[in-house]
């Protein structure tokens, strides 16, 4: 029975800084431990194939050091035999970076649109696919479908891979849905002779159907990279067809760190009250929490300074700051 693994958004870079000015945990660590228990799961279970659904990297602009520790991995991963096929995201503007590492033959990523064929257990796959396209992608979309279409084979099992946001999928603690807009693609769109869809983009791990009832699978982004997710589980995706072409999946979830917001309701503290609250709340918090500091006060957020928090909160977490601009991340 053919196994398919599938993940996205791995923004590996992220809070991953080369030469940190002060020794405290990061988070960049954090990504790069789930995406190795990915790639180790897809060993262990013996998949056919791993697809990324995209955003590989935290940014366009990656240091040269961080490229290699991602791509070291996965060539070590396409040497174990099992092919990895990479849709380039909007964090990468739709281009992986270059290197010899991805030259191996078991490494595939789209350039442009494509299919890239296969053969596993006796069932031929097309995994068509394309970058992720940043501007207008619902009028550019038919043109994409209509380039792939020749090179798909009657016969096989079709999954077209992409990296970009689907009528009705949702993100955000609102339930923010994609309704409309030129960079979102109609449900009416997806094209009728597919047998998946999946899509990296959006963080939220959730189904849809297209108008002929295929799947559209979202796998999220295998860790949180904003309070806006704090509730939201992690993971990614295991895909199977069985002897009849019959494709079943299930959500894989991964552990993650603990977002916890901490608020701080008096309307006037001195340092001495607010060392003794904060301290009280986070006592018995997990040690690898993730925190947020509120105050009900605005006006005496500028006590919560870097270097007052850096005295009392333990090195095992992380911290960050609602209210200043840009709810700007102290760790």
């Amino acid at each position: 029975m053919p196994k398919i693994i599938f993940l996205s958004d791995t923004h590996l870079g992220f809070d991953y800084p080369l030469r940190p000015k002060k020794e405290k945990r990061r988070r960049g660590v954090d990504f790069f431990n789930n995406f190795d228990k990915v790639l180790e799961y897809a060993r262990e279970e013996r998949a056919d194939l791993v697809i990324h659904g995209g955003d590989l990297f935290f940014r366009t602009l990656v240091p040269n050091a961080i490229i290699d520790m991602v791509y070291e991995r996965i060539f070590n991963f396409a040497e174990t035999g099992i092919p990895i096929v990479i849709v380039p995201g909007n964090h990468e503007s739709s281009r992986l970076p270059v290197s010899l590492f991805m030259q191996h033959p078991n490494i595939y990523y789209y350039s442009q649109p494509l299919v890239f064929q296969f053969s596993f257990k006796g069932v031929d796959f097309d995994i068509a696919g394309f970058p992720c396209v940043r501007k207008d992608v619902k009028g550019k979309f038919p043109e994409i479908v209509e380039q792939i279409q020749p090179s798909l084979r009657a016969e096989s099992i079709k999954i077209l891979c992409m990296h970009q946001s689907i009528e009705g999928s949702k993100c955000g603690p609102s339930d923010y849905t994609f309704r409309g807009g030129k960079d979102v693609i109609p449900i009416s769109a997806l094209p009728s002779n597919y047998d998946l869809f999946l899509s990296g983009h959006i963080h939220r791990s959730q189904m849809l159907y297209s108008a002929c009832q295929t799947p559209i699978i979202y796998p999220g982004s295998i860790e949180r990279t904003a309070f806006a997710e704090k509730d939201e589980d992690k993971g990614f995706y295991e895909i199977n067809i069985d002897e009849n072409q019959e494709i079943s999946y299930r959500f894989i979830k991964l552990e993650t760190r603990p977002m916890i917001d901490v608020t701080l309701q008096k309307d006037l503290y001195t340092a001495t009250t607010l060392k003794a609250e904060i301290l009280e709340q986070i006592e018995h918090l997990p040690k690898d929490s993730l925190l947020r500091f509120k105050m009900k006060n605005p006006a005496h957020i500028s006590f919560l300074k870097v270097k007052f928090l850096d005295e009392i909160i333990p090195a095992s977490m992380n911290y960050q700051i609602a209210g200043l601009r840009t709810e700007k991340k102290t760790q």
